[in-house]
């Protein structure tokens, strides 16, 4: 097989973030050196066309990067961009198909493929091609068909092996009270019992929640009752207008504080959250390190924390999605 690069064909108003997100990917796979991206791998002062040319040349694949508005662009005039015959965009596909390289059309945010008689007469060739789907709530099972298809094309690096199958982190042992807390509360509240039994109720005492126990608990006892325990591994599952989509999180926990790292079926780190658990409710701030958003959530149990079921809000994009926590 002979090594080339893998030239990444994209429109900054259509997809410029998936075209980035594309390209760190496989970069991991292929190498930087084997992917241009002209943002990045273009120099100060190069001619454009002659550095165009000189990728393709370099290139044995083209990913034509296709979102919804690719056909859609216009120019200040009105003009679509991708009927000028200047269009950078349109002169690398053509030169592409021109000179014979395998060029694969890339479909994200659920774009449609271009009709022959959407394009022009040198990129009609292209509605004719195979298209590779990418969607943000499996990004990492398209991006590793997609990258079959290109191992059979392109050298893989081999200081850069692909990504390992996700193997969960192992959280750091419980110590005894968090193990054996509730045999510790049984004791106390035992004593408690017995206490009470052969001595006056104290002022500084408060009802156990439990009204079947002819008997009181400290207040602080209550509380402590109250924090469920979250430490280890919890399965989340996320419901959107955009999909559903499963990560893994690993939760460490201290009193009613906790914080927490989430990963991709993967093993990637894709986001991370802290906040606090007051009783039956969590509230936790998120930033999403993959969409590089901020958001909250808001969680609740029915069943003394076996479950936790809410929502996770992003105020700059008022989006919500419908939450679930579970035991791994």
């Amino acid at each position: 097989m002979e090594n080339g690069k893998i030239f990444i064909s994209y429109r900054r108003e259509d997809t410029s973030g998936e075209s980035g997100r594309l390209k760190d990917n496989l970069e991991q796979i292929f190498g930087k050196e084997n992917i241009f991206y002209d943002v990045e791998t273009l120099e100060a002062g190069l001619n454009f066309d002659q550095s165009i040319a000189k990728a393709l040349n370099e290139s044995n694949v083209l990913l034509a990067m296709i979102g919804p508005h690719w056909l859609k662009v216009s120019d200040s005039k009105g003009v679509k961009r991708l009927h000028k015959p200047d269009d950078w965009v349109r002169k690398e596909i053509a030169e592409a198909l021109k000179r014979g390289l395998r060029v694969i059309p890339v479909l994200v945010n659920e774009a449609d493929m271009p009709d022959p008689e959407e394009l022009p007469e040198d990129l009609k060739e292209l509605s004719l091609k195979h298209a590779q789907e990418l969607t943000s709530s499996r990004w990492s099972y398209d991006v590793s068909i997609l990258s079959k298809v290109l191992e059979k094309l392109i050298t893989k690096n081999p200081e850069q092996p692909s990504p390992k199958s996700f193997v969960s982190p192992i959280p750091e042992p419980k110590k005894w009270w968090s193990k054996n807390y509730l045999w510790g509360i049984g004791g106390i509240i035992g004593f408690v019992v017995l206490f009470n039994i052969f001595s006056p109720k104290q002022d500084n005492y408060v009802e156990a929640a439990d009204s079947s126990l002819d008997t009181n608990v400290p207040a602080e006892l209550s509380q402590e009752i109250l924090i469920p325990d979250l430490v280890g591994d919890w399965v989340l599952n996320l419901e959107g207008a955009d999909g559903n989509w499963i990560s893994t999180c690993v939760f460490v926990q201290d009193g009613s504080n906790v914080t927490f790292q989430e990963y991709n079926p993967d093993g990637d780190s894709i986001g991370e959250g802290s906040g606090t658990i007051n009783g039956q409710e969590i509230i936790l701030d998120y930033y999403s390190s993959a969409d590089q958003l901020k958001g909250t959530f808001t969680l609740r149990t029915e069943n003394s924390g076996q479950t936790w079921a809410g929502e996770l809000y992003y105020p700059d994009t008022q989006a919500t999605y419908k939450s679930l926590l579970s035991r791994n």
